[in-house]
């Protein structure tokens, strides 16, 4: 990260321990302990998001998904009794 880029501040508190195991393992990675807790929230956000908005599957799943997005859709009989309603926005 560029440091001319970096604005905002993020300020936290935390137990002694807790300061102490973030400092060891900031220390085992060879990064400062703002460095260390800057990259994991980052990769830990990272990864809620894109639990959010990403999804893997596996060969036969992708297949089953693609087919059934290709079947032609079914017919509802109580969704299409809905839509002959008027709307109650209109």
């Amino acid at each position: 990260m560029n440091a001319s880029t970096r604005a905002e501040r993020i300020e936290i508190r935390a137990t002694a321990e807790l300061k102490a195991a973030l400092e060891k393992a900031a220390q085992l990675q060879d990064q400062t302990l703002s460095a260390f807790v800057l990259n994991a929230s980052r990769d830990a956000a990272a990864r809620v998001l894109g639990d959010q908005t990403r999804f893997t599957l596996t060969e036969p799943q992708m297949k089953a998904l693609n087919q059934a997005l290709d079947a032609p859709a079914r017919e509802l009989p109580g969704l299409k009794r809905l839509f002959a309603k008027p709307s109650v926005f209109a």
